[in-house]
Formats: structure tokens, sequence, C-alpha cells
């Protein structure tokens, strides 16, 4: 049955490997510079420059020493998601290598930085392997797929709209950004935007409009601050999607694996009706071949007979071509306990393993249960992604303009906490938070040793985890300190909801818009 998908069996490996983002753009759209504000570090193999320099595609990893490790050496590796790749031979592995080096970000996922798509005359060189078939396969393995545009260059290329095609059914994994926007004025940043939402309109076939992120990607402050403001949100929310796609990856993998059912189980029903459909003795030949000229008819029997959904059934194109190689008559007749094991897995076990994912409505108590484990084992669920203020024209510490902070007449930035913000700093950092944030385990016991009552921590936490991540970062951690203390020194009750004081700045927005509170 591998013959009829593109799809390769997921190996044990790769479902167990760490989630990938790989970024794709033409040649000098500031990819590799992209990797280097994440890790904030260079990295073995790094070329940045204005030419096409990234010649092959290049894998970062974690590890305990800086070195390059070359792309045969990789392919087969047994602790690596990468011996699929062989199959693109030795042209191609000769252009893909490793690059690995301690990194925090790296412990948590994998980075693939492709080559420079070519545009112009560049794009009829011959590469030696198939370049959009590898972007493919990295693709169907990929968590997200970052995709670059320069603010001067928006022209898509053959090979640009090639390798966009060969994205196809990943558009959820999809993000754009608009790089190097601060070198244009506010009003050709305007002009650009648009250019680009109606280049991509016309590319992607998905109805719906790609997410584009705007602004300059790199550690260099910005040429232009007129629209600072927008790039420095823009790239928080980027950021964002980055931090929490280790937590996202399971699900990730159990949504490819109901695809993959999905269309094995189509795929059955099409194998078992051309079976069925073949004499037993004479006319073999000729059967088939009808039945090929019809099969859009055929997959119409089958959807309606079955009750199908199209979208599980392969391309008629390349399933006509492919069928032409084999003879239906060596086809194994439809296993009705087979089909049923399929649907059982769909409806009973796979709901059961969804079960099992953290989710909002957790309890502390239940989320530890599904997330200990793991955390136990020092495992990271958020990348430590970088947060820099001072590009966008500002120090590093927004209240650093005053050392006192805001004062109670600025409702907007005043923080009735700031003072034990900076009081419980040193505190929090000695617990050893994985990417900024406390895991449940830990944060757990820390409320346990304050003494109060079940039921007084649960509420304290309900308050105090404000964007319902299962993790206490430094300000939720502070707001979970501030209210034990109210409870514990000074004999307060725990109050519905937190005073509009109490609340950090950051997070006034995302409780206003969930509870419809004012702030």
């Amino acid at each position: 049955m591998i013959i009829f998908t593109r799809v390769l069996f997921l190996t044990d490996v790769e479902f167990d490997s760490k989630p990938q983002v790989m970024l794709v753009g033409q040649y000098s759209v500031g990819k590799t510079s992209f990797i280097r504000y994440l890790l904030g570090r260079d990295f073995p193999g790094q070329r940045i420059g204005p030419e096409p320099t990234t010649d092959r595609f290049t894998v970062l990893l974690n590890g305990p020493e800086e070195r390059t490790i070359p792309g045969n050496a990789l392919s087969v590796h047994p602790e690596l998601p990468f011996r699929g790749l062989e199959r693109f031979g030795v042209s191609f592995l000769s252009r893909f290598e490793g690059s690995q080096l301690p990194s925090s970000v790296l412990k948590s996922i994998t980075l693939v930085d492709t080559p420079g798509i070519l545009s112009g005359e560049k794009q009829r060189v011959n590469r030696g392997y198939d370049f959009t078939k590898v972007v493919s396969w990295f693709a169907e393995r990929a968590d997200l797929i970052i995709l670059l545009f320069d603010a001067h260059k928006l022209d898509i290329s053959d090979e640009l709209k090639g390798t966009i095609d060969a994205l196809k059914g990943h558009e959820d994994k999809i993000r754009c950004i608009l790089n190097k926007a601060d070198q244009i004025n506010r009003q050709q940043l305007m002009r650009v935007y648009g250019a680009l939402l109606w280049s991509l309109g016309k590319t992607m076939s998905s109805p719906e409009v790609a997410r584009v992120y705007v602004g300059s990607f790199w550690q260099e402050p910005l040429q232009t601050l007129d629209n600072a403001e927008l790039f420095e949100k823009e790239e928080k929310d980027l950021m964002k999607d980055l931090a929490i796609l280790p937590r996202q990856s399971a699900v990730r993998k159990i949504n490819e694996l109901v695809k993959r059912i999905r269309k094995v189980k189509t795929l059955s029903y099409i194998i078992g009706h051309l079976k069925q459909q073949m004499p037993s003795l004479v006319g073999r030949e000729k059967k088939q071949q009808k039945l090929i000229a019809d099969l859009p008819n055929v997959f119409r029997t089958i959807l309606k007979k079955y009750n199908l959904s199209p979208g599980d059934f392969p391309d008629i194109s390349n399933f006509s071509v492919k069928l032409r190689d084999v003879k239906f008559a060596d086809f194994s007749p439809l296993k009705q306990d087979q089909i049923d094991s399929l649907e059982r897995c769909l409806t009973q076990e796979i709901p059961k393993l969804m079960e099992e994912l953290p989710s909002e409505r957790d309890t502390p108590e239940t989320l530890l249960k599904k997330m200990g484990k793991s955390s136990a084992t020092g495992n990271v669920y958020n990348v430590p992604v970088p947060l820099r203020s001072d590009k966008f024209g500002k120090k590093e510490d927004e209240n650093a303009a005053n050392p006192f902070g805001f004062g109670a007449d600025n409702e907007d930035q005043y923080w009735a906490l700031h003072d034990s913000a900076e009081r419980l700093f040193d505190s929090f950092q000695a617990l050893g938070p994985e990417g900024g944030f406390l895991p449940p385990n830990v944060a757990r016991d820390v409320l346990l040793k304050t003494g109060l009552q079940k039921e007084q921590l649960r509420q304290i936490w309900n308050l105090s985890d404000i964007d319902r991540d299962g993790l206490l970062d430094h300000h939720e951690y502070v707001v979970a300190m501030f209210l034990c203390d109210a409870v514990i020194q000074k004999g307060r009750p725990i109050p519905q909801q937190l005073p509009s004081s109490i609340v950090p700045p950051s997070k006034r927005e995302l409780l206003n818009s969930r509870s419809g509170i004012g702030l």
C-alpha cells in the first residue's frame, strides 16, 4: 500500500523526536540571521551574507560540544529522525549537515535551515537533487514552517512557487514573516504588506488569509522607529508561538496519526473495491485499464457506499499513474476486521489518548499527574525565546526609566507588586524555572510548604495562573506568594477575583478579554 502514497511510514524515532521548525525563503531574506537571533549566538557552519550563502540543508541539534555532522552520518544515526532522507541519494546527503551546539533553545526544538530559494537565471541551476521533494519531506515532519520574505523583494520565483506548492496540506503549520520591515517607512510598509498578501493569495491554495508577522527578526536595533511598537508586538506574538511549540507537539503528532489512519482506511476500501471488480480468469488487463480510465466514477461509488470523506481520497491523476504499475488481481481482498480495528482506533483509542494530554480544564493536581513524570526528568515545555526591548528603542526593562517603577497615577503600568517582584526574583530563579516557567510539580511543592489548606491553594492557583497554561512565570509566582502571605500573615480572605493593581500589566489585557472585568 505504501506505493500509492508519497508519505512514508513514521518510525518510533520520528514519533518520539523533538518538535521541528523549518525555515524557508529566498536567499538573503534572513533565515540564518533569524536562527542566530533565536539561539542568541553563532553556530557551527553558519554562513550569513547578501548572496546565496546557505547552500545546504542544516539541522541544528543540541549537544555537549560544537561540531558539524555530515549528512551521511545523520541519515544513519539511530537516535535521529533522518533515516528517510537516504532515498534522496548521495547527491543530496552531501548537501545536508547537522550543526550541534549546547543551547537551551535546542533542548526543546530542532531547527532546520534550508538553502536560499533561487530566482531569475539562478533557479535554472541544477541542484543535483529534487529540492521541492526534500522540502516536502521535512514539511510532513515539521511542527512549524516559517516562510520568510524580504520587504525589498516580494517577487515569487518559479522555484519559490514550486516550494509553496510542496507545502500544500500543511497550511496550518505555516507562519509567514515579512522581514527587514524596519528599512521602509510606514506608507511603504502598508503597500508592501498588501502586495505580499495579494501574492500569497494567488500562490497558496488555502481559503484563509495567511498569518504574516511583520518586523526585523535579528539582534540589531531597528533602523527606523516609526513602527517600533507594532514590530515589538509582532515579535512577541511569533515568539509566543515558538515558546509553546513543545507543549503542542503531542497534539500535532496525534493529528498526523489520525490523518494517516483515515487515509489508510480509505485506501483499503479502494484497493478492496478494485480487487472485487476484477474477473476471476480472463479479461483482467482489459478490465484494469477500464477501471483506471473510469477512476473518478470509481471514487464516487466508494465514497457513497462507505460514507467516506472526499478529503481522504488520494489525488486522482497521481493515483491513476501509480495504478498502471501494479496488477489489480494481486491485491488482497478487503478484510472487515482490519477496517473495524482502524475504526475502533479512531473512535475509542485516540480519544482516550487525547484525554491524557494537558488541557485548560485540568486542575493543578491532574496536570501534575499528566506532566509530572516528564517534568521530573527535566524536559522543557517552553522554548526560552529572546524577549528584547532594547532593539525597539527601549531600555531592557521598561520600568528602568524610573528606578522606583510607575506611580499609582499611571493606571496602565502601575503594579502594586513591583517591589515584591524584585525581591522574589532570586528565589524564583533558585527554583530552576524551565524556559522562564515553573513546572507544575515545582510550583505545587512551593505552595504546599506554605501550610495552607488544599482548597485555599486551589483558589490561589486559579487566581495566579492567569494565562491558564498550568505553569507559573515570574509575575504569576509573585501573585501566588502575595496571596499566600495575605492569608497567612494578615488573615485576609482569598478574593473572588484579583484587584486590577495586583494583576501584572502584561496580563491585564488577557484577563480582561477572558473574564470581562474592567481593569
